[in-house]
């Protein structure tokens, strides 16, 4: 025969746990609304509206700055904490769907399943610090989410003009539950425009083809930064991402334009790999008696936080708090973080559920279940970086 007091304890159990799955269930819904409001580079106005919508239902107060980011603090501690995810994806629409608790969509795995663990950490960091105006007054936590990422990072350009500066920061990609990227590699992307004279395609030497100056200076590119490490995310990797020349199919080429994408290891400096480029097409130049203008976007700097930082320590505490053992990765891409970080000298990870390989493609998912274990991760590294009780 069961007891009363232990028909309450039961009936009190089931309670929380029915109020569990339904808080879960809400959020899946509100994932589901973020994965179908279309927000490429440039449009993430709509989503952006949505945030806020959010962050004001639960009693908090999100802003806008000039470049559309939302930001929204909690706590009001000496030190810092910053969330930082991406609210842009890639363009081109992808039909949304759910099957269990997967989610399919565009930005799914990059990175809108970051951009919901964090929201939801951020959440349950701000009720349970309103609980406790103790560590409240110990802990500060900034939640932004910024735009463009995906193109110029106008986002967290905004961030460091405004010197939005934190003690330390995570920023949110696609990861993993137990993996934490500590490196990217350095960017270096340029374009070129190869001017040369136009001739008929029957008498091909006399004049230079620059469709073939093209080819050439890629090779000259990919052979002049060679690294020993080749084909890794140790080496320097170089790649065609965009060229365009010819006017008809019996004309030689006299103009043609092509735009590379340069890769460039930790440990290496993105700013003279630069003036290595601009000595190659130089070069290039001269020996095919042609024009080459070289045109140059701002390069990033590879970056890679140290493993005994806090913010890594914290971070692989509340993982293995979690259950779970932490590993630790550099990419071969490159991220926010490495301008964040080097910009504001702060000790800087990037953590999210998902995998990485899914990004940009047609297949993108992520398992709400991920969702919610990376959202637990974050508390959990809250309370290790501020040295709390859990």
């Amino acid at each position: 025969m069961i007891k009363g007091v232990e028909v309450m304890t039961l009936t009190r159990q089931l309670s929380q746990v029915s109020a569990t799955d339904q808080k879960k269930e809400a959020r899946i819904a509100f994932a589901v609304k973020i994965l179908s409001t279309y927000s490429p580079s440039g449009e993430e106005g709509e989503l952006a509206a949505l945030l806020r919508s959010e962050l004001e239902a639960r009693g908090l107060d999100p802003k806008s700055d000039a470049a559309g980011n939302v930001i929204c603090e909690t706590g009001s501690g000496p030190r810092t904490l910053l969330f930082c995810p991406h609210i842009d994806t890639v363009p081109g629409r992808l039909p949304v769907r759910r099957e269990g608790n997967v989610l399919y969509g565009r930005g799914a795995s990059d990175a809108k399943g970051a951009l919901l663990s964090m929201l939801f950490a951020f959440e349950d960091i701000a009720e349970r610090l309103e609980k406790d105006p103790i560590k409240k007054s110990k802990s500060r936590l900034i939640f932004a989410a910024v735009v463009e990422e995906e193109r110029e990072s106008k986002g967290l350009d905004q961030l460091i003009k405004d010197n939005v500066r934190a003690d330390a920061a995570i920023f949110g990609e696609p990861c993993g539950v137990n993996r934490v990227t500590v490196g990217y590699r350095g960017h270096v992307p340029v374009s070129f425009e190869i001017v040369t004279k136009e001739a008929h395609a029957s008498a091909p030497w006399i004049t230079t083809n620059a469709a073939e100056v093209a080819f050439s200076l890629y090779e000259s590119l990919r052979t002049g930064l060679a690294t020993p490490q080749s084909e890794s995310i140790d080496s320097v990797s170089v790649a065609i991402t965009k060229i365009e020349s010819g006017t008809s199919h019996n004309v030689i080429p006299g103009h043609a334009k092509m735009s590379v994408d340069i890769r460039v290891p930790i440990g290496m400096s993105a700013e003279k790999v630069a003036k290595k480029v601009c000595e190659i097409a130089s070069e290039s130049e001269k020996s095919h008696r042609c024009r080459i203008v070289s045109n140059l976007a701002e390069w990033t700097e590879p970056y890679r936080a140290k493993l005994d930082s806090k913010i890594v320590r914290s971070m692989s505490r509340a993982i293995i708090k979690s259950g779970l053992k932490p590993s630790f990765i550099s990419k071969s891409g490159t991220g926010d973080m490495n301008t964040y970080a080097l910009a504001l000298a702060v000790d800087s990870i990037t953590y999210g559920p998902g995998d990485t390989r899914l990004s940009h493609t047609d297949s993108e998912f992520i398992d709400m279940q991920d969702v919610f274990a990376c959202a637990n991760v974050l508390v959990g590294t809250h309370s290790e970086f501020f040295a709390f009780e859990v």
